[in-house]
């Protein structure tokens, strides 16, 4: 498309926009609130107070105008209650009378129940929250005075709460043309901190129990006064209580009282802990007996007794041994509710059971209790089936092909829980154009995996303390293979794990130890045409053609991720993973017995990465979020590293700016070649560098890898957000381009493929652009738009780019999920 087309377009569908929304929308009487503001917050937390605003402008996005609005009035024109329910009524006269004809053949009529709710469930959504633009939208934001002095008291309240008790608001309105510019102006005044803080519960156990936690409390000396952290730490002492013993304690119990003179800022806050009404204190409560019945059903049952837990099973035996090893809580210990919690999230993480209820009886005898469980097994087989279509997500050309999956799941195998799974699949996908002149083209492919999981480490030594003192441990064995058929070549890959996992008990940790990971690669045909690609990559520094010989593979890694509540939109969380990978450690333990005595390419590297992110909440519907990512991949003794275990840059999820792993490495760049292959040389006989859009047709590995995102993320209306991104980073490796051993041989790619620590930082390249996204909830659906702002291509002091210099400088990403 031309860029005079594309301008026009833009103005078009502005102009549209803007002329479909706006004041000639309103009523006689009604204004529009146009603009809105705070002003005068020092200490407060600024965008916490807008949230208590309940009328607000409608979202504009520059040149497009209000654009929620506008989807709100297209459906609203579209709306008629009347229509809706005259639809109503005739579906269900029409499914009345086909229920009724199934009654009177003698028919179930469970199915056409369930359909009728269902659709009367959307009618009744539709008439009480409008058609999905209606609901997707947003209403023209006319002008309230009732609702902006609504907003005005809850902002005082706020203040109020967070310790300015004699803030006061002044209303700025100004109206031009129909359209109205109101301020909020904020006067704190002086802010009230606490001076002291006593506790009064009539019990000293009890006192001595929260005294020991003072450093946790919420509320500390010289605090600003917020009733936020009140709430806060009544939260803590309830779970406190209840983690000790305390079962039935509520938070109903508690109580703060907050005193200050009338001339005075500082506060003195008391907790005060109630006593029951029926008893002269709060009771403490033991565990005695524990009874864990898995019968789920009226059948005869069998008693087992180990470790002071009674196991009652009926015809689904599970063993004593291995449920054993997923409860937190003993006989003779007290009550603790985050013990129960945790030990009904391991046994459900098992995938055996449909639920587990854990039920106490504390009438038998005083400050005992009886724990009862119940559960009911899941089936034991299980078989899943996918039909789809597969794209291929590349900006190359592809297509889509359909794909097939299976999986049979047969659960409590030997009677220890473990899962037996088989994956099997088989599909046709769309495949890229490997160069300029070569052709789409389908790639089928099939195979399957087994596997065996279970739920403990499986140990050569004994592991019971082990498994008591991990949450959720897991050791999973596997063995799969793959088939390929392409025109170009045939691929066969058998892979072999065993690995094992586990978390913490909030489960925001978690780990995973692949103690062998397996390969073995063959491939039994690749065509003239494929060979030949093969070594035009290799002669440009890509080493895809390893991937294609006969190899053996195997590694052990570590990997582990550290979530920290991220991207929740309250306070800043962060995420962080590191990976680390010892490859050829089989080769390590055999020296030269048979795997070094064949035909296989081996393989020996060490592999180390790191990524952390962090997300910053601006308001509940704006957030800055930030990533950094490094990796170091070194073979050694002389090989080469496995294709796969090469780092990339570029594509949706790295520099967006750049294709799918196609930048770098360094600053080197592809030359010149002319039809018969040769170097295309100027008229001083140098040679001439190839920065055309199909000079970036080729993958480009790298063996060290640095990246920096920043992200800025808002929303535009309902499940429609915006973001504008920076991306900057590359991929080197630890040694440059080498010239080709026959001088006659072109020259592909040029130095500057190496890195350098006096000038990698030269060879950062940054993109930058903008993206939509479509937040279902279940699915985010992402397409971003990025332009090459600095690329390390082209000569020291020409790599910041002008915009529209190069027909390659902007680049369409399609992805799914968040880039991070």
């Amino acid at each position: 498309m031309k860029s005079e087309n594309l301008i026009f377009l833009i103005l078009f569908f502005t102009i549209l926009i803007n002329g479909c929304t706006g004041v000639r929308h309103l009523e006689d009487g009604e204004k529009l609130l146009y603009k809105q503001s705070i002003v005068g917050v020092e200490k407060a937390n600024k965008d916490a107070l807008s949230e208590q605003i309940t009328l607000t402008p409608n979202t504009r996005i520059p040149l497009l105008g209000p654009l929620g609005a506008a989807i709100y009035e297209l459906g609203e024109n579209s709306y008629d209650t009347a229509e809706i329910n005259q639809d109503r009524r005739e579906y269900i006269e029409k499914m009345d009378k086909k229920i009724s004809a199934r009654e009177e053949d003698g028919k179930s009529t469970s199915r056409l129940e369930t359909n009728k709710k269902r659709k009367l469930d959307r009618y009744e959504n539709k008439l009480r929250n409008g058609n999905l633009p209606m609901r997707t939208g947003t209403p023209l934001a006319v002008y309230d005075s009732l609702a902006i002095a609504n907003s005005k008291e809850r902002m005082l309240t706020y203040l109020n709460f967070n310790g300015f008790l004699k803030a006061q608001i002044d209303i700025e309105v100004k109206e031009k043309r129909r359209k109205v510019h109101q301020k909020f102006i904020v006067d704190e005044g002086p802010r009230s901190y606490i001076d002291s803080l006593t506790l009064r519960t009539g019990d000293s156990t009890l006192s001595n129990l929260i005294n020991a936690t003072k450093s946790k409390s919420f509320l500390k000396i010289g605090d600003p006064y917020s009733k936020d952290k009140i709430d806060q730490e009544r939260e803590r002492i309830e779970s406190l209580m209840k983690d000790n013993g305390y079962f039935n304690f509520t938070k109903g119990f508690i109580e703060f009282d907050v005193f200050f003179k009338p001339n005075e800022l500082d506060l003195w806050v008391s907790t005060v802990i109630n006593k029951p009404s029926d008893k002269p204190k709060h009771q403490i409560y033991q565990m005695d007996s524990i009874i864990f019945n898995s019968n789920g059903s009226d059948m005869p049952t069998d008693t087992t007794e180990y470790e002071n837990v009674s196991y009652v099973s009926g015809l689904n035996y599970y063993s004593p041994k291995v449920i054993d090893t997923r409860l937190i809580f003993r006989k003779g210990e007290l009550y603790n509710y985050t013990s129960v919690i945790n030990t009904q999230r391991q046994l459900l993480a098992i995938d055996m059971f449909r639920y587990v209820n854990i039920n106490f009886d504390t009438t038998l005898v005083p400050g005992k209790m009886v724990t009862n469980f119940y559960t009911a097994p899941l089936k034991k087989y299980q078989l899943t089936q996918e039909l789809g279509l597969n794209v291929t997500n590349n900006t190359q050309s592809s297509y889509p092909g359909p794909f097939y999956n299976l999986s049979l799941k047969d659960r409590n195998v030997f009677g220890g829980l473990e899962i037996l799974e088989l994956n099997a699949f088989v599909g046709i996908e769309g495949i890229a154009k490997s160069n300029s002149s070569e052709s789409s083209n389908s790639n089928l492919q099939y195979g399957g995996n087994l596997s065996l999981s279970f739920p403990r480490f499986i140990t050569p030594f004994p592991s019971r303390e082990l498994n008591l003192g991990t949450f959720n441990p897991r050791t999973t064995v596997s063995l799969g293979y793959s088939y390929t058929d392409r025109t170009q070549y045939k691929r066969e890959n058998i892979n072999g794990n065993l690995s094992y996992n586990w978390q913490n008990l909030k489960g925001s940790k978690n780990y995973t130890l692949t103690l062998t990971d397996v390969n073995l690669i063959y491939t039994p045909f690749r065509s003239e045409e494929f060979d030949a690609l093969l070594d035009r990559l290799e002669a440009q520094g890509n080493t895809l053609k390893l991937a294609f010989e006969p190899s053996f593979v195997s590694s052990t890694s570590f990997n582990a991720t550290l979530n920290n509540d991220y991207s929740n939109t309250n306070s800043p969380s962060s995420f962080f993973r590191y990976f680390v990978e010892a490859g050829g450690s089989i080769l390590n333990l055999t020296g030269t017995g048979l795997l070094r005595n064949n035909d296989l390419t081996n393989y020996q590297f060490l592999k180390f990465q790191v990524d952390y992110r962090r997300y910053y909440p601006l308001s509940r519907e704006r957030a800055l979020v930030f990533r950094g990512n490094m990796g170091i991949a070194d073979p050694y003794n002389g090989a080469d590293l496995p294709y796969e275990k090469y780092f990339f840059s570029g594509g949706s999820n790295s520099n967006r700016a750049w294709t799918p792993r196609r930048l770098g490495p360094g600053s080197a760049f592809p030359y010149l070649l002319d039809d018969n292959g040769d170097n295309v040389r100027d008229s001083e006989g140098n040679l001439v560098a190839d920065r055309s859009k199909d000079s970036y047709r080729f993958e480009q590995p790298g063996e060290i890898l640095l990246e920096i995102n920043a992200e800025y993320r808002a929303n535009i209306v309902g499940f429609l957000d915006w973001a504008f991104f920076v991306d900057a980073g590359n991929v080197w490796k630890f040694r440059d381009t080498e010239a080709p051993d026959d001088p006659s041989d072109p020259i592909t790619l040029s130095s500057g493929a190496d890195f350098k620590f006096n000038r990698f930082y030269k060879e950062i390249a940054v993109g930058a652009g903008i993206g939509l996204r479509f937040d279902f909830s279940f699915l985010v659906f992402r397409f971003d738009i990025g332009h090459k702002i600095r690329d390390p291509r082209f000569p020291n002091g020409e790599r910041w780019r002008k915009p529209f210099t190069d027909t390659n400088q902007t680049v369409w990403n399609i992805g799914v999920g968040y880039a991070f």
